[in-house]
């Protein structure tokens, strides 16, 4: 389970910067959102603290780029 998550943090992170380098800024942090979501739950699943804490934040930075972008 945890290596699956991890290739869907990746691939959807992977997706989500190029997604957002051609403009589809939405779309582009909904995949980093699921990106650092996959992540974060690796991190709490393996106690992974460095982990937790960088997609804990790029979880709460994801949110406000959703919110900004919907506004």
């Amino acid at each position: 389970m945890v290596k699956n998550l991890s290739w869907v943090g990746t691939l959807a992170s992977i997706i989500g910067s190029f997604i957002i380098a051609f403009g589809y800024m939405k779309l582009g942090y909904m995949a980093f959102l699921l990106g650092s979501t996959s992540w974060l739950l690796v991190g709490l699943l393996k106690n992974d603290r460095p982990l937790i804490v960088l997609n804990g934040t790029f979880f709460v930075a994801n949110i406000i780029g959703i919110v900004r972008a919907f506004q």
